[in-house]
């Protein structure tokens, strides 16, 4: 299955990888490094994963939750795509990137 990140997530990760890099060296790798493998369990079984439960309008999109940092990694599944739209911090305002 294709996986596409969409750039406002891309962006996401990109600044919360800086964050932690500037809080401690090398914690911004190991961000990443948890993002990543996320993204690969997802690709390998994204029917594991539950709905979201803020799941805006008709669409189906589940969550995984990435360990050791509280951010969440939304997608849809497509026919052949997974689609990952925002890389969403759980503290943040649930739903904000609805409009991607």
């Amino acid at each position: 299955m294709k996986i596409r990140v969409l750039p406002e997530a891309e962006a996401e990760i990109l600044a919360a990888v800086l964050w932690y890099e500037e809080r401690q060296a090398g914690l911004g790798v190991d961000f990443y490094d948890s993002i990543l493998a996320a993204i690969k369990a997802i690709g390998d079984n994204p029917r594991r994963f539950p709905r979201y439960e803020i799941s805006v309008g008709l669409r189906d999109l589940q969550r995984a939750i990435v360990k050791r940092f509280p951010y969440l990694v939304i997608f849809e599944v497509r026919e052949d795509l997974l689609l990952i739209i925002a890389i969403a911090h759980s503290s943040r305002l649930p739903g904000y990137w609805s409009d991607r």
